[in-house]
């Protein structure tokens, strides 16, 4: 466990600035979407913010493929579970998440197998 932790703090002392960038612009979309800066050209809702900070966890901090799935598995699990106590709402909610982040994988991977090859 004192080994995860370590590997963990050489990571953060890494990728801190990228943190910092990530954590600030997804403050500022959420900020964007309460104020409603963007509506009458651009509908920036939770959906969109979703998926761009994974595009921007995917930049900044160098998510992989491995990290983008068991995202989506959690929201799988995640949903599944709310299906199973009635909230549909929230269920669906997470689907999509599970969605986006699939996709988000799925494009990681088939972007690293090409250049394998």
């Amino acid at each position: 466990m004192e080994k995860v932790g370590r590997s963990a703090k050489v990571w953060v002392e890494k990728n801190l600035v990228g943190i910092f960038i990530f954590n600030l612009a997804v403050v500022i979309m959420v900020l964007l979407n309460t104020a409603q800066y963007f509506k009458p050209f651009f509908y920036l809702g939770i959906n969109s913010i979703f998926f761009l900070s994974l595009i921007l966890a995917v930049m900044l901090l160098g998510a992989r493929a491995r990290a983008m799935f068991i995202i989506s598995i959690i929201f799988l699990l995640f949903a599944a579970f709310l299906k199973v106590v009635k909230i549909d709402v929230w269920a669906d909610r997470a689907s999509i998440y599970f969605y986006q982040s699939f996709f988000v994988g799925l494009a990681l991977l088939l972007i690293s197998k090409r250049k394998v090859k």
